[in-house]
């Protein structure tokens, strides 16, 4: 019998678990953010800078896990 290799799904999981926080934890600081303009704790002025800026920076992690994880990926193989 042959054994079926599960590394290569655990590994897909992994960077889509990885991606999966990322874009929680940027819809959590929006809230926030949201929750702040609301309660006048944020200036109306600094909302869209602010948002962009947490946009950004989920962008940049997405893109950094998904290419850290296709470079691991490639090295196993």
């Amino acid at each position: 019998m042959t054994e079926p290799n599960d590394a290569a799904p655990e590994s897909r999981s992994g960077l889509a678990g990885t991606l999966k926080l990322i874009a929680v934890v940027a819809v959590l600081l929006l809230a926030l953010l949201a929750a702040g303009f609301v309660l006048d704790l944020v200036p109306k002025e600094a909302i869209a800078e602010v948002a962009t800026k947490v946009v950004l920076l989920a962008g940049i992690g997405a893109v950094t896990v998904f290419l850290v994880g296709a470079l691991i990926g490639r090295g196993k193989r």
